[in-house]
């Protein structure tokens, strides 16, 4: 099965000129960049991402810079929906027709269908687009640029494993995971804040957080059931009920964290040595992340990121017009009649 496209647009390595003209072209289609400060510092920054079909899941980090979309903008560009998970850094400014504030581990909805203005500190993201089309019924006229606090964080984790999942995908993974993508979404933004809360002890719910403390907390020494059904606030015969399937808690723990070191060993924005990683990933001992890791990917750490840094050397900017070709197709299809 065929890879899914990538995009990549690294621009700390480029002059201030190139970066900026690198920067202002991959975020075209959202919104035009400003310097903003005292300082007035060039507007750069760097993505790396991948198209899923009618998706779009992104590492994004960038400078401080303002980011506006006046109404010309609108008028040329598809009004998909931008979910903006913000790791680090933050804004302040208008978006989705109210003023916002949006700090770190908070995800903002901004409607592209309305004027955008605001002031970002310098940030790390994640950055899931998805065209208005696929969200069907759901009013998004009446949505708010924040959710409640425990739908927000359903919403990250679920972003944060996409993105993770995202570089293991091939085509034959797509339709299923635009669908699974849509149905969460389409659920999670029709819910009510009261109805979100009655859910909160469905197994779905508490999969999905456990799912999330887990990637959160992988170098965390006391990440155990106990842990675990103590910050859920369920019983460890309910944790073990879950993840039966996943071969136990404990395997699906390790399995995670060789996971998220194979992650970062492809990413080329990762530049932590193999020790540091491991550390920060709860292996106990260098040598305990070096056997599991050769044991579960039949080859050495170092060996592996030996090919992706080779692979990585012989990889160029994408050409934006790849990620602003994506924007118009999803729209034209948008624009044609159902069968």
């Amino acid at each position: 099965m065929s890879p899914l496209p990538r995009l990549f647009y690294v621009t700390s390595g480029l002059d201030p000129a190139n970066a900026f003209a690198t920067w202002r072209a991959v975020i075209s289609p959202l919104f035009e960049p400003h310097p903003c400060g005292p300082f007035k510092k060039t507007p750069t920054g760097s993505a790396y991402g991948i198209i899923i079909g009618d998706l779009i899941i992104a590492k994004v980090a960038f400078n401080a810079q303002n980011f506006l979309r006046d109404g010309e903008l609108i008028a040329a560009t598809p009004d998909h929906l931008l979910l903006h998970l913000y790791v680090s850094g933050g804004f302040n400014g208008v978006v989705t027709r109210q003023p916002t504030t949006i700090g770190p581990g908070k995800v903002a909805l901004i409607d592209l269908a309305c004027p955008i203005a605001t002031r970002a500190f310098a940030s790390n993201t994640v950055c899931l687009i998805v065209p208005r089309r696929l969200l069907g019924e759901l009013p998004l006229q009446s949505l708010k640029p924040r959710l409640d606090s425990f739908r927000n964080d359903l919403l990250a984790a679920h972003m944060l494993s996409l993105l993770e999942r995202s570089a293991q995908l091939t085509s034959a993974d797509v339709a299923a995971t635009v669908a699974e993508t849509v149905d969460f979404l389409q659920r999670l933004l029709a819910a009510e804040p009261d109805q979100s809360l009655a859910q909160r002890g469905s197994d779905e719910t508490v999969l999905t957080l456990a799912e999330a403390l887990i990637r959160d907390n992988l170098a965390l020494a006391e990440l155990s059931p106990d842990w675990l059904a103590l910050q859920l606030e369920v019983s460890r015969a309910s944790l073990y009920r879950l993840f039966a399937s996943r071969g136990g808690i404990m395997r699906y723990v390790q399995e995670r964290r060789l996971l998220a070191v194979q992650a970062a060993l492809s990413d080329p924005l990762e530049t932590r040595r193999l020790s540091r990683l491991a550390a920060d990933l709860g292996f106990k001992s260098e040598a305990h992340f070096s056997r599991a890791f050769r044991g579960r990917f039949e080859m050495t750490a170092s060996a592996y990121r030996k090919s992706q840094l080779e692979a990585s050397s012989t990889i160029k900017l994408t050409n934006p017009a790849v990620v602003q070709q994506w924007w118009m197709t999803v729209s034209a299809q948008a624009a044609e009649p159902s069968g």
